[in-house]
Order: structure tokens, then sequence, then C-alpha cells
């Protein structure tokens, strides 16, 4: 009897109990199946036995067809200097080439004798390098001497070419009795060096610091950030790398108490300005850093500046003890990108700033993200309104009315009087910046949803109504008004409207979903 015509068909797959004769019509009715599935075992068994032998007849085949192949592989017959050329697109762009075997170009001397010969030969390849000196005293002795090793190695592939260097060094100064061995193998090659950024103690830097024009003859770019012990006022000699005549961009970021404007840069030949320089301790609170007056001054003497960024570090002192503010024409004809970072608190818009080319502006420490500039004939404004009194941000926007991006946020707090909440601030947008298009309300602004909706409607009626909006609240300011009634009709006209609030603290309960914005739909 065939399985398909088992009389126990409505007993399989329960809990039934057979008898005891019923257990041997079973094991009878199991004897002819039984042994169909031995045999289509064996059978099984044979194929995979003859199926392994094709498989490694297939495989002993395959691999000389491979190899042939290979020869004939159109990477195999890319003409030299274009195979250069990939190479050189595989470089970093954001950042120099890392000493990294997993990054070109050192990955390019991996994969085979011939890329090997080629990368190597390249000296473009090796023109730019990111050295990352660790702490030493915790580590091997023999992994620094690897790593001059490494950086010798990549300094002489690079021949001739000029140089762009950065050295992260996070050593102690405890840990040398002499110069930093990495700084001193750059010594050698220091006429070649262009692009120069030392991070770290400030110890180690003096070298390379002390060099002038002769030993840094193409030297155009310097960024130095100063961890630990001063540069100028110990060491007034590590400032003849400031006044070589080749220098058009310059960022310090320095912790010691320096005047910036005392720093004997050739300020009217800088194109790039970084300038942050942190007040050490001293007890004093006039010891170092830059107030607002100073950047001021620092802009009136460098009218050939196209990229600027300045930290004020120091509070005004009282307008009655001080002399009065220059406040002549700052001519910066050339200058596409302002940001002024710090201790800001606006009690007037220096109007005679006149930067005719200005298309990037940013006013305090605003969590804005992407902050890429597009050229152009408008600005875009990132701003902290907690910064500002009313009259002094009218006095803002009046200055810039080809403003058409502008995002409002704040990340910390200002010191001196503000308007809470900026409504007042808001307001002003009603009239001014007719070339508004994209509007952003960002946390920490400190403007309400029934202001930003009056705004809105206020633009839309205007020759140039905005195009894009965005309101991001940490939670509702008024849980009681909704906006989004009042908006809607103008998605249908163009308007692109992001609206979304992240969920109030939870006050002390576990609560999963903190923190995650949550979406407005107007559609």
């Amino acid at each position: 009897m065939s399985l398909v015509d088992s009389p126990f068909l409505d007993r399989l797959n329960t809990n039934y109990v057979p008898s005891d004769s019923e257990i041997l019509d079973i094991r009878l009715l199991l004897m002819d199946p039984a042994d169909e599935l031995a045999r289509l075992d064996a059978q099984i068994e044979e194929m995979d036995i003859t199926l392994s032998l094709l498989k490694e007849k297939r495989t002993s085949l395959k691999a000389p067809i491979d190899a042939h192949r290979a020869l004939i592989s159109p990477m195999r017959h890319v003409p030299l200097d274009v195979l250069q050329e990939v190479f050189l697109s595989c470089l970093p762009f954001e950042h120099n080439a890392l000493i990294d075997p997993t990054e070109a170009p050192l990955l390019l001397g991996r994969i085979c004798r011939h890329w090997r010969r080629v990368a190597y030969s390249t000296p473009m390849l090796w023109s730019s390098i990111y050295i990352l000196s660790l702490n030493y005293g915790h580590t091997s002795p023999s992994l620094l001497s690897k790593l001059e090793r490494l950086v010798e190695a990549w300094l002489e592939r690079s021949a001739t070419c000029p140089l762009s260097v950065s050295l992260f060094d996070t050593t102690s100064i405890f840990e040398f009795n002499k110069d930093h061995p990495l700084i001193l193998s750059l010594l050698p090659i220091s006429r070649r060096i262009c692009d120069l950024a030392l991070s770290g103690n400030a110890q180690f830097f003096l070298p390379l610091l002390q060099l002038g024009s002769e030993d840094l003859p193409l030297l155009k770019r310097i960024r130095i950030q100063s961890t630990a012990n001063s540069i100028i006022d110990n060491h007034l000699e590590a400032a003849n790398v400031f006044q070589i005549p080749t220098l058009e961009e310059v960022a310090l970021h320095l912790i010691e108490s320096v005047d910036p404007l005392s720093l004997p840069l050739r300020w009217s030949q800088l194109t790039a300005l970084n300038l942050g320089c942190d007040r050490a301790w001293t007890g004093n609170s006039q010891g170092g850093g830059l107030d607002f007056d100073g950047a001021l001054d620092v802009l009136r003497r460098c009218p050939n500046l196209r990229r600027c960024e300045l930290r004020i570090t120091k509070i005004p002192e009282d307008p009655g003890l001080t002399r009065a503010p220059d406040t002549s024409p700052i001519m910066l004809p050339q200058m596409h990108t302002l940001v002024f970072l710090g201790l800001l608190h606006f009690q007037k818009w220096p109007s005679h700033l006149v930067v005719p080319k200005l298309c990037c502006l940013q006013l305090g420490y605003a969590d804005i993200g992407d902050t890429a500039c597009v050229r152009g004939e408008y600005i875009r404004a990132d701003i902290d309104p907690t910064h500002f009194t009313s009259s002094s941000f009218r006095e803002l926007l009046q200055s810039f009315p080809m403003m058409s991006h502008l995002r409002l946020s704040s990340s910390i707090c200002s010191y001196g009087p503000s308007i809470t909440p900026n409504d007042e601030l808001l307001t002003l947008l009603h009239d001014l910046c007719p070339m508004l298009t994209h509007f952003a309300v960002l946390p920490g602004a400190g403007i309400s949803e029934a202001a930003f909706s009056a705004l809105v409607k206020a633009r839309m009626t205007m020759p140039i109504p905005l195009q894009q909006v965005q309101l991001h609240f940490r939670w509702p300011l008024d849980p009681e008004v909704d906006i989004t009634p009042d908006l809607r009709p103008f998605v249908a006209d163009g308007l692109q409207i992001d609206i979304q609030y992240a969920p109030q603290a939870s006050n002390g309960n576990f609560f999963p979903r903190e923190g995650l914005y949550k979406p407005v739909s107007l559609y």
C-alpha cells in the first residue's frame, strides 16, 4: 500500500497512540517506502561524488583561463599618464593623505608590482602627508622609529614637489630630552613646504617656526593649534615664520596671554585668516585675547582678505574708560566669507564695515550643520539673534539688503542684555531684506511659533516671496498654538515648509523617543 493511501492519514501530526496491531501495520506499510528512500540516498551520494569531481576539474581549468584573461585585461594596457591620473584621483580632497595602508597612496603600492612601481615613481602622490604622533611614552619605543622611517620614505618619494604637511602631536613635553624627532625630519625639506599645519605642544614646533623666508620660500598657508606652552611670550624668535613674504593664509588657535594685534604678521598680504587666541589664566582679566573692537582693527589691517573667522574672547571694557572706537570705513573689496564667534553682543552693528562681495556671514556659535557657501550675488547668513538688540539687528539687516538665505539659531547663552523672546527681532524681517527666499529658525533662537507664522504670511505677499522655510524646536513653546492650518495654503503656491518638534524632556522618567524630532505634515 502506498503512503498516499495510508489508513492513518487522519492520525498524522496528532498525539494519537496506536495499538500493538496498528504498530505492526505501520511497520509493514513503511517497508517499501523506506527501501525507496535508501536507494535515493545512495544515488544522491553518487551524484555528490560526481559533482565534487566536476567542481575540482572546473577549478583546475578556470585557474589558467583567468590567468590568461588577466594578461589581456584593459587595466594592464592603460597608458602610464592615465594610470597616474587615476591614482591622483584616489587621494583625499578634504585633508592631507594619511599614513594608512588601507588608503591611497600607500594602498596603491599593495596591489601589484607594476602599480607599486608606478605609485612610488609618481612624486605628486606623495606631495601631502598627515602625520599622527601618538603618546609614545605609553607604547612600544620602536613605534616612533617605525613612523620616522615611514615619513622619511614618504618624503623621499615626493622628490622635488611642493609639500603640504600636517602634524597632529599628542606627546608630552617630558618624553623627549631634545627636539621632537618628527619635527627634525621636516627641517631638511622645509624649502618645499607650501602648506603647514601643526597641532600639539608648542615647544616641539619651535625648530620650524623659527625658520625664515630662506628656509621656507614657498610657504603660503600655516595653521597652528597650540595645546600647551606659549609660542609668542616665551619665544619671540618663533615669530619668524609669521613674517615670511609668501604667507597668504594664517590660522592660529593659541592658549596664551597674547594680544592677537601684536602678532608680527604681514597683515596686508593675507587673503585668509582664522584667529582664536584664548586668554591664558593669569589672574588678570586683561591677559590677552580679542574683543570686538580689536577684531575690527584686525579687519582694518587686512584689506585683501577673502575669508576670515575671528573668535572674540574678551568682554569689552567700560566705554567710559577707553578711547572712542575708530569708525572710519573698513574696506574689504574681496571678502566673501566672514565669521565672528565667541563673546558677542552688538549694541550697534558696525555699518562702517564695507564688504561688497560678501556671500557668507556667520555670527555666533549656531548649530547649523553644513555651512558650505555658494558664491553669487546673494548672501547666506547664519545668525545667533541672542547677541543682538532690536536696533542692532535692524542695522544688520539694513547693511545686507541682498540677503537671500537666513538661519537663526543659538547653541550658547550670550552675555549682556537681549530681547527674550526674540519675536520683536522677527518683525523686522517683515519689511527688510527684500531678496529673502530661504528662512530657518533652529533650536535656541528664542522665536515663537506665532511670530514665525506671522513672518511667513507677511513675506508671501512680497514681490519676491519665500521659497523654503524651516522651524525646528526642541518642543512646542505653546502647546495651545497650532500654526499648520495657517501655513498649509502656501504649500499649494510652491512654498516648501519643514516644521519639526522634539519631544519634551521626560522629567526623569524613561522616554525612549526623547530627542527625536517630530515632523509636522502640511500636505
